[in-house]
């Protein structure tokens, strides 16, 4: 099982907060996502929203067979891509062929347009 801590950065502190974990399982083709009502708590005393988040049960291991939205938006569309700009991004990510888990690695799944980052390590 292969796992991305959800992290939530305050832009008034650059203070990192792990939200849950997105794992994958490469065997059974699953992606589960679950919260840390622990962590989430410290988030929320800096001033993090749940509401902003699809996941809202932290008693919940969500399971899908494909990769929640949240996570998808963060993915590049790459049956758009013609065989050269898919090359190029390949050589650019050091990938040898497209895996949207392995992308979220290494881009840390980061847009323009929220404070959430994917990262391989947990600690706060």
């Amino acid at each position: 099982m292969e796992n991305l801590y959800l992290k939530w950065i305050d832009y008034k502190t650059n203070k990192k907060y792990v939200l849950g974990a997105l794992c994958r399982d490469k065997q059974n083709h699953k992606y589960y996502f679950k919260l840390s009502q622990d962590y989430l708590s410290k988030a929320k005393e800096a001033g993090f929203s749940v509401a902003v988040l699809p996941f809202t049960d932290v008693n919940k291991i969500y399971e899908s067979d494909v990769l929640f939205a949240l996570f998808r938006i963060r993915i590049p569309k790459i049956e758009t891509y013609d065989d050269d700009d898919l090359q190029a991004l390949l050589e650019e990510y050091d990938m040898t062929e497209f895996d949207e888990f392995e992308f979220l690695r290494k881009t840390k799944g980061r847009l323009m347009t929220d404070y959430f980052i994917l990262e391989e390590e947990r600690d706060n």
